[in-house]
């Protein structure tokens, strides 16, 4: 083969890479979920009208393409975060986000490719923080995960969509306080409820003193109702009137009458 010849292939297969390279520069294709922003270095700079999505789409060689995925994202995370008393508190936290596509031109201006490590993360973990901080240990042992779940969700969502982020979902979960705060909590409310039933036993003690003086009292009124109408005579009317249906009876009596107004004793000779 002719030097001529070889310096025509050596141009055709330069020619060719260049258009392959040329090509890949030229054509763009975003895959599925994906959408794309454009940096024109020589005229603008990023593109802040134009977002591409998915499929093809064409840019000159010399501009940089940045592609985001627009997908729902899930991120799990364990935080520390520190409680009143200076108790540092760990939580785990899951968080589902995506991008406003829209927006996409504006979170990359404001914070880069990397978005989520210099924004998101950051604002979940303050908005978190802004909730859990105000407790002391003992209000953290007894939360209702949910409710501070929910509180924490309204605030992290509303920063996150300031910075044109939608915030699908946060779920907290696994609180754990250190566990010598935790030993001393469980002790004083042990010792809380100890309290609490000796305290119950002496109201009920209380108020079975307080009926035991109000038998006796009753008891008193009614002797003192009754006592005046207990006569000598009356009481010798009702001695006789019990001698008389004993002398009915077809058994051998003893009777006893001892010296006095005392009672008659009645005995049964049949014992």
């Amino acid at each position: 083969m002719s030097q001529r010849k070889i310096n025509i292939l050596i141009t055709l297969l330069a020619s060719l890479l260049l258009l392959v390279i040329f090509l890949d520069r030229f054509i763009m294709v975003n895959g599925p979920a994906t959408s794309s922003i454009v940096f024109r270095p020589f005229s603008g700079g990023v593109d802040m009208h134009n977002v591409y999505g998915e499929g093809i789409f064409f840019t000159a060689p010399w501009n940089n393409v940045y592609r985001f995925n627009t997908r729902e994202q899930m991120v799990e995370d364990t935080m520390h975060i520190m409680v009143l008393n200076g108790v540092t508190v760990t939580m785990r936290v899951n968080y589902r986000y995506r991008p406003i596509v829209d927006s996409l031109p504006v979170i990359f201006r404001q914070y880069g490719i990397n978005y989520d490590k210099v924004f998101i993360d950051p604002q979940i973990v303050s908005s978190t923080s802004e909730v859990i901080s105000h407790f002391t240990p003992e209000q953290v042992y007894s939360l209702r995960i949910d409710s501070i779940r929910q509180v924490a969700l309204g605030i992290a969502r509303g920063k996150l969509h300031q910075g044109n982020i939608f915030l699908g979902d946060l779920v907290i979960s696994n609180i754990k306080l250190p566990p010598k705060v935790v030993d001393a909590i469980e002790y004083k409310l042990r010792q809380e409820q100890l309290a609490i039933a000796y305290n119950y036993k002496i109201i009920i003690a209380q108020k079975e003193k307080q009926i035991k003086i109000i038998d006796a009292e009753a008891t008193k009124s009614s002797q003192a109702l009754v006592n005046p109408g207990l006569t000598p005579g009356y009481l010798q009317l009702r001695q006789i009137e019990a001698l008389q249906n004993l002398s009915l009876s077809p058994n051998a009596k003893t009777i006893v009458v001892p010296r006095g107004n005392s009672t008659p004793i009645i005995l049964n000779n049949g014992q």
